[in-house]
């Protein structure tokens, strides 16, 4: 008699704890792209927040499609700042951790001073 192979499908699998590993790396990508728009919006210059539109339409297919991104892209080409931010927050429902405020970055303070000289003494500027 042959043994028995247990065949599984993707929603049994979920039932069981296997996530998709892949879909959760795309979806936080995703995400951190998504800020990088809204944080290059917000800060201003309008060349920076075509370089992240482009940066997300270029890395994600499927949100060059999209017809609010693409709004806000139009905006963008228009060079209205403000006009662009307000057609985002359309995207606060579809994309929450976009929106979500980023993790604190921290800053090891170093020592001040500079590497110089012919052989390469570092110069405490501290005092």
């Amino acid at each position: 008699m042959a043994p028995e192979i247990p065949i599984s499908s993707t929603a049994s699998a979920r039932q069981h704890g296997g996530a998709h590993p892949q879909a959760d790396e795309r979806m936080v990508s995703r995400a951190a792209r998504l800020r990088s728009l809204l944080l290059a919006i917000q800060s201003g210059p309008v060349d920076a927040a075509r370089l992240a539109f482009t940066a997300l339409t270029m890395h994600d297919i499927e949100l060059s499609h999209h017809p609010v991104i693409n709004r806000v892209g139009a905006a963008l080409q228009s060079s209205q700042l403000l006009e662009s931010w307000r057609i985002a927050q359309e995207l606060r429902s579809q994309f929450p951790l976009a929106f979500a405020p980023s993790p604190a970055i921290t800053v090891r303070a170093e020592a001040r001073g500079f590497i110089g000289g012919l052989m390469g003494r570092r110069f405490d500027l501290s005092a």
